[in-house]
This record gives structure tokens, sequence and C-alpha cells, in this order.
């Protein structure tokens, strides 16, 4: 009876309002694996227009981002700031359906309209100029995550520090971490020897329990140090439920409770890593 009230109810939320709901040898994120899109159809590229139009497709990606609405993406500040201040949203564009950085087939390219930023939280929404349709978005993750939960993360950044942005998107899995780690920051370490975040992994995002935990700021300059840091959903979980709202001109306090009772959801249908992504070993 639960499941099918879970269905019942998703289904309900999504028909009143869905835009609330919601190469190297070595090819890896330093010491990842290959991700899928059906595992991960929300995560965008993020590129320099200029870049991208004088040398070639996927020549010009240099940050991660994440759907989570239909008109709308999460990622970091340093994403959508440059020497002199913020980046218009004239200068960027934004690639999602696809792990590839380079290849366009099936790529589904999107305009920003509006970029607001927390510049205290360091993380950013970018408004989009449509909406994305049929690509699901990602759920919000609003929980505490206690050290040594096992979460994941992912990104097209390099796998060496002389290296270049990876071919296909890569993910690597890591343990939350307690040691050290300042407030309004989720610290984590990857379960094995040098492997993490690494050049070009700006705005990579951590996913805990399938949902979207956390956000890496910061422009690294190294390969798998022992331990990273990412800016909390759930520490700026009002600021970015009233720019979601604000990019699909929805109201914050239904934003709110959509990401709320969505967390409520994965709660109930015991969603965790034990089901979604099998615990890999050391």
């Amino acid at each position: 009876m639960i499941s099918l009230a879970v269905i019942s109810l998703a289904s309900l939320l999504y028909s009143v309002d869905s835009s609330l709901l919601t190469v190297p040898q070595n090819p890896k994120i330093s010491g990842g694996v290959n991700a899928s899109l059906e595992d991960f159809p929300y995560m965008v590229s993020i590129r320099l227009k200029a870049l991208e139009s004088s040398t070639g497709f996927g020549d010009g990606f240099f940050c991660q981002g994440v759907l989570t609405s239909p008109r709308s993406v999460l990622t970091s500040s340093d994403c959508v700031l440059n020497g002199s201040g913020p980046r218009t949203p004239e200068e960027l564009g934004l690639v999602l359906g696809t792990v590839s950085r380079t290849n366009a087939s099936g790529a589904i390219a999107v305009e920003p309209e509006q970029i607001w930023i927390n510049h205290d939280g360091r993380v950013a929404v970018i408004k989009l100029a449509r909406e994305v349709l049929y690509v699901r978005p990602v759920v919000l993750n609003e929980f505490q995550q206690d050290g040594g939960k096992q979460c994941i993360l992912m990104g097209w950044g390099a796998n060496s520090t002389d290296g270049k942005p990876v071919e296909t998107l890569q993910e690597v899995y890591v343990r939350i971490t307690k040691e050290k780690c300042p407030q309004n920051l989720i610290c984590a370490r990857a379960d094995k020897e040098n492997a993490g975040i690494c050049l070009w992994d700006t705005g990579v995002p951590l996913l805990c329990d399938g949902s979207l935990s956390g956000v890496y700021v910061g422009k690294p300059n190294h390969c798998g140090i022992e331990i990273e840091q990412f800016a909390s959903v759930r520490a700026h979980w009002d600021w970015i439920g009233a720019q979601i709202a604000a990019a699909n001109g929805t109201n914050h306090r239904s934003a709110i409770w959509c990401l709320l009772i969505m967390s409520l959801l994965m709660t109930m249908q015991n969603v965790t890593l034990s089901t979604q992504y099998p615990t890999m070993n050391k």
C-alpha cells in the first residue's frame, strides 16, 4: 500500500506542477569509472561559448552543473564568476542529454537567461531560456549526512594534474567525513587512493542516497587529495528553493513544500546506495 501511495502522490505532484519536482588512455575523473546517462540524466556540461564556437564542440567545457527543474541548473558560484565579476548569460552554453564531452549526438543545448549567485554559500542557480523537457531533474537532499556514509560524485574533470577534461563522464565513490569540516560545508574523501576531485571538476555534484547533497566549490589545482569540500544543499535549502521557484515562475513556498515532499518520498521508498549504486570494492 505504501508503494502505491508513493506512486500516486508523485504522479499527482508532477501533474500539478512538474517544474517544481524537482581522451587520455585512462579516461577517469581521478580514479573514477565511466558513468551512464541512465543513472545521471540531469548532468549538465557548462561551456564558454566563445571557445566552443572557435575550436569545436566540447572545447569550451570548464564546469559542471545539475538540472534541478525544467528551467533551472544548480552549480558552483565559481562557474559563473570571472576575475572581474559575474559572467553574463550570453557567455555561457549548457549541454545536457549526453555523457560525452565532445560528441554532439543526442546532446541538448540550452541557453541561460539569468544567473543568481549566493556568494556566501558559493552556489549559483542558472535560469534557462526554455524548459528542458523529457529530462529527469535531480532530487535535492535536505538531510544531514553522517560521517562514514557512502556517496558518489561525477564529472568531466581531468584524471591527472597535467591532463585535460576527459571524454566520458566519470563517477567515483566517496565517504562523508566530519574531520576538520567547516560549518555549512560537506566534506568527503574517496574510497580508494588517488581518486576524487581533479582539474576542471568545479561544480561537480555530490549525491547521497541518490539525491543531491552538495556541490564542489573552488577551482582545483590538484587530483585526488584526501578530503574535498562541497557546498551543502541542506545549509542553503531556502535560497536554492527560492531561485528554483523564480526560474519556474512559481511560488517559493510551493517550491519548498514540493522539495520536502520529494525528499519524503525518497525516504519512504528506501532509495539507498545499496539499491542504486552497488558498493565498490576498496
